[in-house]
């Protein structure tokens, strides 16, 4: 008898063996050290743990959006928090960003499903991995994007680049930022500006 294939994940790995789950079961599920889960279509995704280069990219981040944000008073930055996005057929992810912003007067409303909140944050910034793909990453934005997230930049470490991904475009991004560009809050962080270049400096 010849084997099936395994589905392939549209980003990350599914975890083998494990069946349809929801949310509750994803909250008690006993994770493997070294790796990051989400929750796709009921299907348990798992992808490794972020590197040295990665997290420095990340802490610039939130340094200079982060500060901004509380030197004008508004809300606090989320750092790799899990989301519970209702999605417009019905069913729910559980997705994870490596940033993420939700709006004051919003967030003081999300209701919370166990440890999460229901709901899309504002922002969202996704930091590529050496393993991701552009295909990967375009996946993850289109589900971010139908579960309302208003505003996406995804930093690819290796172009040194920002691809802003906006409503509407569900397939490419909008813009490409690269180092002598300034990525702008436009209206979702109003204000907020940084040097591109800054972000990725070594």
């Amino acid at each position: 008898m010849v084997a099936k294939p395994k589905p392939q994940a549209p980003w990350g790995e599914y975890v083998p063996f494990v069946g349809p789950m929801t949310v509750e079961q994803f909250e008690v599920f006993p994770t493997e050290e070294g790796w990051l889960y989400e929750l796709h279509q009921g299907r348990l995704i798992a992808m490794p743990a972020p590197g040295n280069r990665h997290g420095k990219i990340q802490t610039r981040f939130i340094l200079a959006l982060g500060n901004y944000l509380m030197n004008t008073n508004q809300a606090v930055l989320n750092s790799t928090s899990c989301f519970n996005l209702p999605m417009p057929n019905n069913t729910e992810e559980l997705l994870c960003p490596d940033i993420s912003y939700v709006e004051p007067s919003r967030e003081k409303t999300m209701p919370q499903r166990g440890s999460y909140p229901v709901g899309a944050p504002d922002l969202v910034i996704e930091i590529a991995s050496p393993g991701d793909t552009h295909p990967e990453l375009a996946a993850k934005c289109a589900v971010y994007l139908r579960a309302g997230v208003r505003l996406i930049w995804v930093a690819w470490p290796n172009s040194r680049t920002i691809e802003i991904w906006r409503p509407g475009s569900l397939t490419a991004p909008s813009t490409i930022l690269s180092e002598g560009d300034m990525l702008d809050g436009e209206q979702i962080v109003l204000g907020f500006q940084c040097a591109v270049a800054a972000l990725f400096a070594e």
